[in-house]
């Protein structure tokens, strides 16, 4: 349909149909009258684009002809061409350009298409570059790519008639529009190497054929771009993994057949390396549980350390820092060989990452810092610094901090200093401090059954295995009963008496936890009895089992029941107790980092 023809009646118009069609060529010297075939068909003119008018089937002919003029051509060609295309309906306009026996005419030449192309509006183009001098037609194809690209025209057809067949064959006019596109798939294929998007990769597949292969395709492309930029390791390996396994061939066929593209097989084989090293090694198990099927290996952290240092390349610092986060995680449930659930925040993830905050916890104490080894303190001050640098670029810099400035280039140029040894697997050991110690933090008022009862608590908790230490909260009046207590409950382990006024405020609590904590860091078992002396001293032992969990500690609080008078209590102090339990068996802090 030609614009300014009315459509049938009840026929809706595309908006293919609606757009001008302009066919575009370059006008040479000299016109000599030849034959031209295409598609079967011949037609004789002294200039090509009229031969390709007569021989476009008419939904491909185009409405008008812009011709590009140099002054030469404009004497010799162009009066001719207007004679010629008088007889048809297709208007035409000449643009001129310069000769280009210079530099500077290169420039001239480009902005006078663009300029002439962009004020018809958007439209379709056919363009043939047979004629001219040869530097004008690589001009006039890299206007239309210009064009092309900036969506100012959309590329129906490109044309070269090929003189000097064998005999006296007619002249061919060959199929340019596969040169047209392959840049758009180098550009693609660049794009996704460049920085992990596929999505012009999915709206260069979006034109031609709608077969369901290539929408799968399409579809894996656009989850495989945000998987890439939202730091989903598993998702964007999984991703890669199914494009690999299942759409490399129709990709081939749609490149070589639809399009019709040289260099076919090279492209797709530059594609399927890009996505190799982003892709799982193993097919997971389809449907909603397909992650748990991933194992947790070197091989599998080593692949998601790759895409991170990709990430870090490109500059996507916040995406990498998420990802290196989750990823030390990954690797300290590794080391303490705990991969079984390793997606499990509440199991084994929750539990390294707490170790991990635990020892960047003690790392910041210069008390406790003495705990950890060299390499630990390395382990310590990268994960704090990491936690700090992720979690402002998670609050997009509404911080204080700046984080384009140079103290933040220098705490990240640390960061990823340790992350280069990290990603080669050292042997960092993840236990420190008293290892082995089993802590019972207990308040001890004036009755000392308390403690008798809590030591007895813990020993029934623990199939007869008593705590190792015990760190009683006490005044300097009720001292003297700990001891009392302790032998009463035939107390082997060491006693630590943490000394506190009873009665005083907010800053006896605090010298509580700093006097117990010392005997935390380490400890495979904390138990605390909430129970017993003043609300300070109670007080102080929820303190000092909040200050475990930040250890990463196992703690498990409890209480006692003493159901009898308080007299009788006085009278008779070392009773057991009723323990009711305010922990599960294990219980920790998932949060500490």
């Amino acid at each position: 349909m030609r614009v300014g023809d009315a459509p049938e009646a009840g026929r809706v118009v595309s908006v293919l149909e609606t757009r001008e069609h302009i066919l575009l060529t370059v006008l040479g010297t000299n016109p000599i009258a030849a034959s031209y075939t295409l598609d079967g068909r011949c037609a004789e003119s002294r200039f090509a684009p009229v031969a390709l008018l007569n021989l476009l089937q008419d939904e491909a002919r185009p409405d008008r002809v812009i011709a590009l003029c140099t002054p030469e051509a404009k004497r010799e060609s162009w009066p001719l061409l207007q004679e010629e295309l008088r007889s048809t309906a297709c208007a035409v306009e000449r643009v001129a350009v310069p000769s280009g026996y210079t530099q500077a005419s290169v420039n001239e030449y480009l902005l006078a298409v663009c300029k002439r192309v962009s004020e018809r509006g958007s439209v379709d183009l056919t363009v043939d570059l047979t004629h001219g001098f040869r530097h004008f037609s690589f001009l006039a194809y890299t206007a239309v790519l210009y064009l092309e690209a900036l969506g100012i025209a959309r590329v129906r057809g490109a044309h070269y008639g090929v003189f000097g067949g064998p005999g006296d064959q007619p002249n061919t006019f060959f199929d340019l529009r596969p040169l047209l596109e392959l840049p758009r798939w180098v550009y693609a294929l660049r794009v996704l190497r460049d920085t992990g998007s596929a999505l012009p990769l999915a709206e260069a597949l979006a034109t031609g054929s709608d077969h369901p292969s290539i929408r799968q395709l399409d579809k894996c492309l656009k989850d495989l771009s945000k998987a890439y930029h939202s730091g989903l390791p598993l998702e964007l390996g999984r991703h890669a993994r199914d494009i690999l396994r299942q759409s490399l061939r129709p990709l081939g066929r749609r490149l070589s057949g639809d399009h019709r593209l040289p260099l076919t097989n090279e492209l797709v084989r530059r594609f399927e390396d890009t996505l190799r090293k982003f892709a799982l090694p193993d097919d997971p198990v389809a449907g909603g549980g397909w992650k748990a099927k991933v194992e947790l290996s070197r091989g599998e952290l080593t692949r998601q350390g790759a895409i991170i240092d990709d990430l870090l390349q490109r500059g996507s610092i916040a995406t990498a820092l998420g990802m290196m986060d989750e990823w030390t995680v990954s690797w300290a449930v590794w080391r303490l060989e705990s991969g079984a659930g390793w997606l499990d925040f509440h199991g084994s993830r929750g539990r390294a990452a707490s170790l991990l905050g635990a020892i960047g916890a003690v790392y910041r104490d210069s008390e406790l810092k003495v705990l950890l080894s060299d390499e630990q303190c390395r382990l310590g001050k990268f994960w704090n610094g990491l936690s700090e640098t992720r979690n402002a670029y998670a609050h997009h810099g509404m911080r204080k901090q700046d984080l384009l400035g140079q103290q933040t280039a220098l705490q990240e140029r640390r960061i990823t200093e340790v992350w280069g040894e990290l990603k080669m697997f050292p042997d960092w050991s993840l236990t420190f401090g008293d290892v082995g110690e089993r802590v019972l933090v207990s308040p001890v008022g004036r009755r000392p059954g308390v403690l008798f009862s809590a030591l007895e608590a813990c020993r029934a908790a623990a199939d007869d295995a008593e705590p190792t230490i015990c760190l009683a909260i006490c005044s300097p009046e009720t001292e003297v009963l700990v001891e009392q207590a302790a032998n009463h409950a035939r107390f082997a382990g060491r006693i630590e008496a943490v000394r506190i006024d009873p009665h005083g405020g907010h800053g006896e609590i605090q010298a509580a936890v700093k006097a117990g904590r010392r005997h935390l860091v380490g400890a495979d078992d904390v138990f605390v009895n909430v129970t017993g002396g003043t609300t300070v001293m109670g007080l102080a032992a929820e303190a000092l089992a909040a200050e475990a969990r930040r250890f990463a500690r196992p703690v498990r609080r409890f209480g006692l029941i003493d159901r009898r008078p308080p007299a009788e209590q006085d009278a008779d102090p070392y009773q057991v107790g009723e323990p009711f339990w305010l922990d599960g068996e294990g219980a920790e802090d998932a949060d500490a980092n």
